[in-house]
Protein backbone atom coordinates (compact mmCIF):
# COMPACT_ATOMS: atom_id res chain seq x y z
CA UNK A 1 0.00 0.00 0.00
CA UNK A 2 1.32 3.52 -0.86
CA UNK A 3 1.96 5.57 1.89
CA UNK A 4 0.79 9.15 0.45
CA UNK A 5 1.15 10.87 3.95
CA UNK A 6 3.83 13.19 3.60
CA UNK A 7 2.50 14.13 -0.54
CA UNK A 8 0.76 17.00 1.68
CA UNK A 9 4.11 18.31 2.42
CA UNK A 10 5.00 19.35 -1.15
CA UNK A 11 1.67 22.09 -0.94
CA UNK A 12 4.33 23.66 1.94
CA UNK A 13 7.14 23.24 -0.21
CA UNK A 14 5.68 24.87 -3.39
CA UNK A 15 4.77 27.84 -0.90
CA UNK A 16 8.48 28.26 -0.62
CA UNK A 17 9.21 27.85 -4.50
CA UNK A 18 6.97 30.69 -5.16
CA UNK A 19 7.97 32.99 -2.42
CA UNK A 20 11.53 32.73 -3.97
CA UNK A 21 10.60 33.50 -7.28
CA UNK A 22 8.87 36.50 -5.86
CA UNK A 23 11.75 37.81 -4.42
CA UNK A 24 14.18 37.36 -7.28
CA UNK A 25 11.24 39.28 -9.79
CA UNK A 26 11.49 42.39 -7.13
CA UNK A 27 15.12 42.31 -7.73
CA UNK A 28 15.31 42.33 -11.28
CA UNK A 29 12.34 44.79 -11.68
CA UNK A 30 14.05 47.27 -9.22
CA UNK A 31 17.70 46.68 -10.76
CA UNK A 32 18.79 46.01 -7.77
CA UNK A 33 20.03 42.69 -8.86
CA UNK A 34 22.72 45.27 -11.26
CA UNK A 35 23.34 47.41 -8.34
CA UNK A 36 24.75 45.01 -6.00
CA UNK A 37 25.79 41.88 -7.71
CA UNK A 38 25.63 39.90 -4.76
CA UNK A 39 22.18 40.03 -4.84
CA UNK A 40 22.56 37.70 -8.21
CA UNK A 41 22.09 34.79 -5.34
CA UNK A 42 17.97 35.55 -5.54
CA UNK A 43 18.02 35.57 -9.00
CA UNK A 44 19.92 31.88 -9.25
CA UNK A 45 17.09 30.66 -6.44
CA UNK A 46 14.63 31.62 -8.26
CA UNK A 47 16.10 29.77 -11.49
CA UNK A 48 16.34 26.42 -9.03
CA UNK A 49 12.82 27.33 -7.65
CA UNK A 50 11.17 26.88 -11.03
CA UNK A 51 12.86 24.14 -11.73
CA UNK A 52 11.77 22.29 -8.43
CA UNK A 53 8.64 22.47 -9.65
CA UNK A 54 9.16 21.53 -13.20
CA UNK A 55 10.22 18.38 -10.90
CA UNK A 56 7.07 18.23 -8.92
CA UNK A 57 4.69 18.89 -11.63
CA UNK A 58 6.38 15.67 -13.53
CA UNK A 59 5.75 13.60 -10.08
CA UNK A 60 2.16 15.14 -9.28
CA UNK A 61 0.95 14.50 -12.88
CA UNK A 62 2.20 11.02 -13.01
CA UNK A 63 0.64 10.44 -9.54
CA UNK A 64 -2.73 11.95 -10.88
CA UNK A 65 -2.38 9.64 -14.02
CA UNK A 66 -1.60 6.52 -11.73
CA UNK A 67 -4.24 7.10 -9.45
CA UNK A 68 -6.96 8.25 -10.99
CA UNK A 69 -6.74 6.29 -15.00
CA UNK A 70 -9.41 9.32 -15.93
CA UNK A 71 -9.94 9.11 -20.12
CA UNK A 72 -7.62 11.51 -22.05
CA UNK A 73 -10.52 14.21 -22.70
CA UNK A 74 -11.66 14.02 -19.08
CA UNK A 75 -7.76 14.17 -17.71
CA UNK A 76 -6.77 17.48 -19.77
CA UNK A 77 -10.22 19.36 -18.92
CA UNK A 78 -9.89 19.36 -15.39
CA UNK A 79 -5.70 19.54 -16.16
CA UNK A 80 -7.29 22.95 -18.26
CA UNK A 81 -9.73 24.04 -16.10
CA UNK A 82 -6.78 23.93 -12.82
CA UNK A 83 -4.97 26.67 -14.47
CA UNK A 84 -6.67 28.60 -17.48
CA UNK A 85 -9.31 30.53 -15.35
CA UNK A 86 -6.45 32.17 -13.18
CA UNK A 87 -3.91 32.13 -15.97
CA UNK A 88 -6.30 34.31 -18.60
CA UNK A 89 -7.52 36.91 -15.63
CA UNK A 90 -3.38 37.07 -14.64
CA UNK A 91 -2.71 37.41 -18.38
CA UNK A 92 -4.79 40.61 -18.56
CA UNK A 93 -3.47 42.38 -15.61
CA UNK A 94 -0.35 41.24 -17.23
CA UNK A 95 -0.91 43.16 -20.78
CA UNK A 96 -1.96 46.51 -18.85
CA UNK A 97 1.27 45.73 -16.41
CA UNK A 98 3.46 45.41 -18.94
CA UNK A 99 2.78 48.70 -20.72
CA UNK A 100 2.63 50.79 -17.59
CA UNK A 101 6.31 49.21 -16.95
CA UNK A 102 7.44 50.23 -20.32
CA UNK A 103 6.29 53.90 -19.41
CA UNK A 104 7.68 54.11 -16.37
CA UNK A 105 11.44 53.77 -17.58
CA UNK A 106 11.06 55.38 -20.62
CA UNK A 107 12.39 58.27 -19.87
CA UNK A 108 15.29 56.58 -17.70
CA UNK A 109 14.00 58.11 -14.47
CA UNK A 110 17.25 56.51 -12.43
CA UNK A 111 19.56 57.39 -15.20
CA UNK A 112 21.69 54.21 -16.14
CA UNK A 113 19.57 52.01 -13.86
CA UNK A 114 16.98 50.38 -15.90
CA UNK A 115 15.86 46.84 -15.09
CA UNK A 116 16.81 44.35 -17.92
CA UNK A 117 17.17 46.75 -20.30
CA UNK A 118 18.09 44.45 -22.96
CA UNK A 119 14.66 42.53 -22.82
CA UNK A 120 12.58 45.69 -22.30
CA UNK A 121 13.50 46.41 -25.71
CA UNK A 122 12.92 43.01 -27.27
CA UNK A 123 9.68 42.92 -26.00
CA UNK A 124 8.89 46.69 -27.55
CA UNK A 125 10.72 45.47 -30.66
CA UNK A 126 8.12 42.46 -30.66
CA UNK A 127 5.07 43.90 -30.00
CA UNK A 128 5.47 46.24 -32.75
CA UNK A 129 3.10 46.15 -35.39
CA UNK A 130 1.08 43.19 -35.38
CA UNK A 131 3.13 41.61 -32.80
CA UNK A 132 0.60 42.76 -29.84
CA UNK A 133 -2.30 40.47 -31.48
CA UNK A 134 0.31 37.81 -32.10
CA UNK A 135 1.73 37.33 -28.89
CA UNK A 136 -1.68 37.61 -27.29
CA UNK A 137 -2.87 35.08 -29.61
CA UNK A 138 0.22 32.52 -28.33
CA UNK A 139 -0.84 33.37 -25.17
CA UNK A 140 -4.48 31.88 -25.11
CA UNK A 141 -3.19 29.08 -26.94
CA UNK A 142 -0.41 28.94 -23.51
CA UNK A 143 1.87 27.41 -25.83
CA UNK A 144 3.83 30.96 -26.09
CA UNK A 145 6.59 29.10 -24.35
CA UNK A 146 7.04 26.32 -27.48
CA UNK A 147 7.47 29.09 -29.70
CA UNK A 148 11.00 30.17 -30.80
CA UNK A 149 12.43 33.65 -30.74
CA UNK A 150 13.07 33.65 -34.51
CA UNK A 151 9.58 32.99 -34.70
CA UNK A 152 8.09 35.52 -32.59
CA UNK A 153 11.05 37.53 -29.85
CA UNK A 154 10.46 37.03 -26.57
CA UNK A 155 6.80 35.43 -26.53
CA UNK A 156 7.91 33.06 -23.86
CA UNK A 157 8.33 36.41 -21.26
CA UNK A 158 5.84 38.35 -22.58
CA UNK A 159 3.10 40.13 -20.74
CA UNK A 160 3.38 37.46 -17.83
CA UNK A 161 6.93 36.40 -17.31
CA UNK A 162 6.19 33.45 -14.72
CA UNK A 163 4.23 32.09 -17.08
CA UNK A 164 6.84 30.68 -19.13
CA UNK A 165 6.68 27.89 -17.24
CA UNK A 166 2.76 27.16 -17.30
CA UNK A 167 3.36 27.05 -20.96
CA UNK A 168 5.60 24.28 -20.18
CA UNK A 169 3.98 22.65 -17.66
CA UNK A 170 0.89 22.67 -20.32
CA UNK A 171 3.06 21.18 -22.72
CA UNK A 172 4.11 18.54 -20.87
CA UNK A 173 -0.25 18.02 -19.72
CA UNK A 174 -0.68 17.41 -22.88
CA UNK A 175 1.81 14.65 -23.82
CA UNK A 176 2.06 12.83 -20.25
CA UNK A 177 -0.30 10.25 -20.67
CA UNK A 178 1.17 8.98 -24.01
CA UNK A 179 4.89 9.12 -22.11
CA UNK A 180 3.50 7.13 -19.40
CA UNK A 181 1.70 4.49 -21.51
CA UNK A 182 5.04 4.11 -23.36
CA UNK A 183 6.69 3.28 -19.99
CA UNK A 184 4.44 -0.16 -19.65
CA UNK A 185 6.62 -2.05 -21.64
CA UNK A 186 10.51 -2.45 -21.70
CA UNK A 187 10.89 -1.39 -25.22
CA UNK A 188 9.13 1.66 -24.42
CA UNK A 189 10.53 2.74 -21.88
CA UNK A 190 13.61 2.52 -24.51
CA UNK A 191 12.35 4.66 -27.09
CA UNK A 192 10.64 7.18 -24.70
CA UNK A 193 14.32 7.67 -22.81
CA UNK A 194 16.08 7.88 -26.28
CA UNK A 195 13.00 10.45 -27.25
CA UNK A 196 13.76 12.46 -24.63
CA UNK A 197 17.66 12.39 -24.76
CA UNK A 198 17.60 13.11 -28.14
CA UNK A 199 14.86 15.76 -28.22
CA UNK A 200 16.73 17.18 -25.26
CA UNK A 201 20.52 17.24 -27.33
CA UNK A 202 18.74 18.97 -29.90
CA UNK A 203 17.28 22.02 -28.08
CA UNK A 204 20.83 22.11 -26.50
CA UNK A 205 21.88 22.58 -30.17
CA UNK A 206 19.81 24.98 -30.77
CA UNK A 207 18.01 22.90 -33.69
CA UNK A 208 14.40 23.38 -32.19
CA UNK A 209 14.68 27.00 -32.00
CA UNK A 210 16.42 29.68 -29.81
CA UNK A 211 15.03 30.13 -26.39
CA UNK A 212 15.92 32.47 -23.51
CA UNK A 213 15.21 29.46 -20.50
CA UNK A 214 13.64 25.74 -21.20
CA UNK A 215 9.92 26.80 -21.92
CA UNK A 216 9.72 24.55 -24.73
CA UNK A 217 9.23 20.55 -23.64
CA UNK A 218 12.65 19.17 -25.14
CA UNK A 219 14.49 21.44 -23.05
CA UNK A 220 13.00 20.37 -19.57
CA UNK A 221 12.93 16.74 -20.32
CA UNK A 222 15.27 15.50 -18.16
CA UNK A 223 13.80 17.77 -15.03
CA UNK A 224 10.09 15.91 -15.81
CA UNK A 225 11.78 12.58 -15.97
CA UNK A 226 12.95 12.95 -12.60
CA UNK A 227 9.85 13.45 -11.03
CA UNK A 228 8.39 10.87 -13.44
CA UNK A 229 11.11 8.48 -12.27
CA UNK A 230 10.45 9.38 -8.84
CA UNK A 231 6.97 8.57 -8.38
CA UNK A 232 7.36 5.02 -10.60
CA UNK A 233 10.05 4.37 -8.02
CA UNK A 234 8.53 5.45 -4.92
CA UNK A 235 6.57 2.77 -4.10
CA UNK A 236 9.77 0.80 -4.15
CA UNK A 237 12.42 3.55 -1.97
CA UNK A 238 13.42 2.49 1.47
CA UNK A 239 11.79 3.98 4.56
CA UNK A 240 14.43 5.28 6.09
CA UNK A 241 15.37 5.88 10.00
CA UNK A 242 18.47 8.25 9.89
CA UNK A 243 18.41 11.29 7.64
CA UNK A 244 21.55 11.00 5.01
CA UNK A 245 22.51 14.52 5.79
CA UNK A 246 26.03 13.73 5.34
CA UNK A 247 25.44 12.77 1.93
CA UNK A 248 23.19 16.05 1.32
CA UNK A 249 25.98 17.96 1.90
CA UNK A 250 28.20 16.23 -0.36
CA UNK A 251 25.43 16.58 -2.75
CA UNK A 252 26.06 20.17 -2.26
CA UNK A 253 29.62 20.20 -3.01
CA UNK A 254 29.16 18.64 -6.29
CA UNK A 255 26.28 21.44 -6.94
CA UNK A 256 28.90 23.99 -6.49
CA UNK A 257 30.82 23.40 -9.50
CA UNK A 258 27.94 21.90 -11.29
CA UNK A 259 24.88 24.98 -11.11
CA UNK A 260 22.53 22.05 -13.46
CA UNK A 261 22.10 19.67 -10.57
CA UNK A 262 20.60 22.54 -7.67
CA UNK A 263 17.46 21.53 -8.46
CA UNK A 264 17.59 17.61 -8.11
CA UNK A 265 19.90 18.04 -4.86
CA UNK A 266 17.03 19.99 -3.02
CA UNK A 267 14.35 17.08 -4.71
CA UNK A 268 16.82 14.37 -3.29
CA UNK A 269 16.87 16.14 -0.02
CA UNK A 270 13.02 16.86 0.13
CA UNK A 271 11.90 13.11 -1.04
CA UNK A 272 14.73 11.48 1.59
CA UNK A 273 12.73 13.25 4.43
CA UNK A 274 9.39 12.24 2.90
CA UNK A 275 10.85 8.45 3.34
CA UNK A 276 11.95 9.27 6.52
CA UNK A 277 9.85 7.32 9.54
CA UNK A 278 10.79 7.76 13.30
CA UNK A 279 13.99 8.66 13.21
CA UNK A 280 16.13 6.93 15.31
CA UNK A 281 19.21 9.86 16.38
CA UNK A 282 18.55 13.06 17.66
CA UNK A 283 20.29 14.68 14.17
CA UNK A 284 17.89 13.12 12.21
CA UNK A 285 14.50 14.32 14.74
CA UNK A 286 16.13 18.06 14.45
CA UNK A 287 15.79 17.91 10.83
CA UNK A 288 12.40 16.19 10.83
CA UNK A 289 11.02 18.71 12.95
CA UNK A 290 12.30 21.37 11.00
CA UNK A 291 10.63 19.74 7.48
CA UNK A 292 7.52 19.51 9.17
CA UNK A 293 7.07 22.95 10.56
CA UNK A 294 8.44 24.18 7.03
CA UNK A 295 6.29 22.55 5.29
CA UNK A 296 3.70 20.86 6.72
CA UNK A 297 2.93 24.02 8.90
CA UNK A 298 -0.87 25.58 8.61
CA UNK A 299 1.35 28.97 7.31
CA UNK A 300 3.03 26.99 4.77
CA UNK A 301 0.45 24.67 3.49
CA UNK A 302 -1.85 27.69 3.34
CA UNK A 303 0.36 29.76 1.34
CA UNK A 304 0.90 26.45 -0.59
CA UNK A 305 -2.44 25.72 -1.70
CA UNK A 306 -1.94 29.50 -2.97
CA UNK A 307 1.03 29.33 -4.46
CA UNK A 308 -0.30 28.80 -7.69
CA UNK A 309 -2.02 32.30 -7.78
CA UNK A 310 0.62 33.94 -6.23
CA UNK A 311 3.38 32.79 -8.68
CA UNK A 312 1.06 34.50 -11.94
CA UNK A 313 -0.14 37.44 -10.24
CA UNK A 314 3.30 39.13 -8.32
CA UNK A 315 4.91 40.18 -11.44
CA UNK A 316 2.02 42.53 -12.70
CA UNK A 317 1.59 44.16 -8.57
CA UNK A 318 5.68 44.65 -8.68
CA UNK A 319 5.08 46.52 -12.18
CA UNK A 320 2.19 48.81 -10.71
CA UNK A 321 3.93 49.19 -8.13
CA UNK A 322 6.87 50.35 -9.44
CA UNK A 323 5.23 52.33 -11.72
CA UNK A 324 2.97 54.64 -8.96
CA UNK A 325 6.12 55.10 -7.62
CA UNK A 326 8.40 56.64 -10.71
CA UNK A 327 5.55 57.97 -12.36
CA UNK A 328 2.91 59.79 -9.72
CA UNK A 329 5.58 60.16 -7.06
CA UNK A 330 8.48 60.64 -8.84
CA UNK A 331 10.48 58.71 -5.99
CA UNK A 332 14.50 57.77 -6.65
CA UNK A 333 15.69 54.56 -7.16
CA UNK A 334 15.75 53.14 -2.86
CA UNK A 335 12.31 54.64 -1.78
CA UNK A 336 10.73 52.59 -4.55
CA UNK A 337 12.79 49.41 -3.97
CA UNK A 338 11.92 49.81 -0.34
CA UNK A 339 8.03 50.01 -1.51
CA UNK A 340 8.41 47.52 -3.23
CA UNK A 341 9.56 45.63 -0.97
CA UNK A 342 7.31 46.42 1.58
CA UNK A 343 3.86 46.17 -0.33
CA UNK A 344 4.67 43.76 -2.93
CA UNK A 345 3.52 40.54 -0.15
CA UNK A 346 1.14 42.30 1.28
CA UNK A 347 -1.09 42.76 -1.99
CA UNK A 348 0.48 39.62 -3.44
CA UNK A 349 -0.89 37.53 -0.43
CA UNK A 350 -4.64 39.19 -0.73
CA UNK A 351 -4.65 38.97 -4.90
CA UNK A 352 -3.86 35.14 -4.27
CA UNK A 353 -6.30 34.61 -1.86
CA UNK A 354 -9.34 36.56 -3.94
CA UNK A 355 -8.10 34.71 -6.53
CA UNK A 356 -8.22 31.10 -5.09
CA UNK A 357 -11.73 31.78 -3.61
CA UNK A 358 -13.16 33.14 -6.41
CA UNK A 359 -11.47 31.56 -9.43
CA UNK A 360 -8.86 28.76 -8.79
CA UNK A 361 -11.22 26.72 -6.45
CA UNK A 362 -14.49 27.38 -8.10
CA UNK A 363 -12.80 25.79 -11.48
CA UNK A 364 -11.23 23.05 -9.46
CA UNK A 365 -14.58 22.71 -8.01
CA UNK A 366 -16.54 22.74 -10.94
CA UNK A 367 -14.28 20.15 -12.34
CA UNK A 368 -14.56 17.59 -9.68
CA UNK A 369 -18.56 17.95 -9.85
CA UNK A 370 -18.31 17.67 -14.25
CA UNK A 371 -15.79 14.36 -14.50
CA UNK A 372 -15.57 13.05 -10.70
CA UNK A 373 -17.13 9.33 -11.16
CA UNK A 374 -14.97 9.44 -14.79
CA UNK A 375 -12.35 6.32 -14.84
CA UNK A 376 -10.57 4.62 -17.69
CA UNK A 377 -10.09 0.68 -17.95
CA UNK A 378 -6.59 0.82 -18.82
CA UNK A 379 -4.28 -0.31 -15.73
CA UNK A 380 -1.66 1.99 -14.46
CA UNK A 381 2.21 1.57 -15.35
Amino acid sequence: MLNTDHFRSIDGLRAWLAWTVVLEHIGLNTDTDARFPVLNLFYTCGVDAVEVFIIISGFVITHLILEKRERYPVYIARRFLRIYPVYLLCLCVGIVATYLHFSAFADRPWGPYVPQPELIAAEQRSLAGDGLLWNVLAHLTLLHGAISNRVLDVSAYMFLTPAWSLSLEWQFYLVAPLVLLGLRTASGRILVSAAAILAYAAYQRGSLGNFIDPSFLPGAALYFATGIATRLVYPRLPRLRTYPAAAIIVGIGFVLDAHKLAACLVWVAFVAWMQLERPADALSARIDRCFRWAFLSGPARYLGTRSYSTYLIHEPIIHVIVYICIKRFSLGMWPTVVLTLAVTPVLTVLAAVILYRYVEAPAIAYGKRLFGRDRTVIAPA
